[in-house]
């Protein structure tokens, strides 16, 4: 043992951080036909084929992890191999960021029915504008699939093989679905945190152009992104077709928020912008606004219990498409002054304000949206340009 007045003390060694993983992506996923909830939609199966998928997280950071999901899985699903790489464009990555993936030491991960499997951690850096490409390779068939039906980047399928490594390749297929890949996880900064985009087909990207970071989660991302200070994530829990109350098109937003919002490290806070199917699938007579109020209301209970801010967004008008009817608009008017008037939410989010008509005030702008209810790249922006950043910080 040296005393103080040693001439010759230790070179001192630094501590190295201890890492802070947050999810920087998530997919909330929908059951297949074959799959064990109400409500399924019919899934691929893959075999002796591969599947590559783009994401993009928005926390950066030098190392990630991936979370696999069998949620909805009947038996066993066996994932060959899996790598990541950078996307350089379209199907094309960038060979010197290529890395295979292991699960507890092993390149081939096997998980049970209902379970996920995270991954080692990968040594590749990413940074929030940049693409990752994630490669799995199904020997065997896969089964009912867990999977995000319809995201905002193209899935390529080959015809056969494992190509995971392989620059490119020529797809058998495309979609824009998401399979079995249920988050990454960024080891980021210390003092990141996260905001969840919290709603249905409209916040899942509806309507924005594929492959360009249009759908309003993805833009608000990039102003929090370009306004600096500490990093604020967003991750995208929209989920196409889902409505607040009922099963169909996934689990009721009711039921999901456990899983895609409050189980979410690093999460402050919440946007809800969720009812819209609900009114627009409700049998006439069958619905009023005092239930879907009522829904809302448990998610700010739940997610107040959690610490979270909770913001509302106001539902967005929807005249030109099927779901127009005076019925259904009128019990949407009821919903949104509630929302802007009743006090229950941390803050408002107008979102129906940022792309109305004014002179029709039941309708979006005709250059805002594609069908009458879901925005284009322009409403898309209006969206996330509606909401006070100030609120996440």
């Amino acid at each position: 043992m040296r005393s103080r007045s040693d001439p010759h003390p230790q070179p001192s060694r630094a501590v190295p951080a201890a890492p802070n993983w947050l999810p920087a992506f998530t997919a909330p996923m929908h059951p297949s036909a074959s799959g064990l909830e109400p409500g399924a939609l019919a899934g691929p199966s893959f075999k002796n084929q591969t599947v590559r998928m783009f994401v993009r997280p928005s926390l950066a950071g030098p190392r990630l992890r991936l979370v696999l999901s069998n949620q909805y899985g009947t038996e066993p699903l066996r994932v060959e191999a899996v790598r990541v790489a950078l996307r350089v464009a379209g199907n094309v990555i960038d060979p010197s960021t290529d890395r295979a993936v292991r699960f507890s030491g092993a390149s081939v991960v096997i998980i049970p029915p209902g379970r996920t499997a995270t991954s080692e951690p990968i040594a590749l850096a990413v940074d929030g504008r940049r693409d990752v490409s994630v490669s799995l390779f199904f020997l065997e068939r896969s089964g009912a699939v867990s999977w995000h039906l319809q995201g905002t980047r193209t899935t390529y399928v080959s015809a056969g093989g494992n190509q995971t490594a392989a620059r490119t390749f020529e797809p058998a297929l495309t979609t824009r679905s998401l399979y079995f890949l249920a988050a990454v996880h960024v080891d980021t900064a210390p003092d990141a945190s996260l905001v969840v985009a919290f709603g249905d087909s409209i916040t899942d990207g509806a309507g924005s152009t594929v492959d360009l970071e249009r759908s309003w989660p993805a833009r608000l991302s990039h102003r929090l992104s370009a306004r600096g200070g500490k990093p604020v994530g967003v991750l995208n829990a929209g989920l196409g077709g889902n409505r607040l109350l009922s099963d169909g098109y996934g689990p009721r937003g009711l039921h999901r928020f456990e899983r895609d919002v409050l189980a979410q490290r690093g999460v402050r806070a919440v946007i809800l912008l969720e009812g819209i199917n609900d009114i627009g699938r409700a049998a006439p007579g069958r619905l009023d606004a005092a239930r879907i109020i009522d829904g809302y209301r448990q998610l700010i209970q739940r997610a107040r219990d959690k610490g979270l801010k909770v913001y509302g967004g106001t539902l967005t008008p929807m005249a030109g498409h099927v779901y127009f009817t005076p019925e259904n608009e009128a019990l949407r008017e009821a919903v949104n002054a509630w929302i802007r008037g009743s006090g229950a939410f941390d803050a408002v989010v107008d979102f129906e304000a940022a792309v109305r008509d004014p002179a029709h005030p039941d309708a979006m702008l005709a250059t805002l949206t594609v069908d009458g209810l879901h925005p284009n790249d322009l409403g898309h922006d209006r969206l996330a340009q509606a909401i006070d950043l100030r609120l996440l910080e």
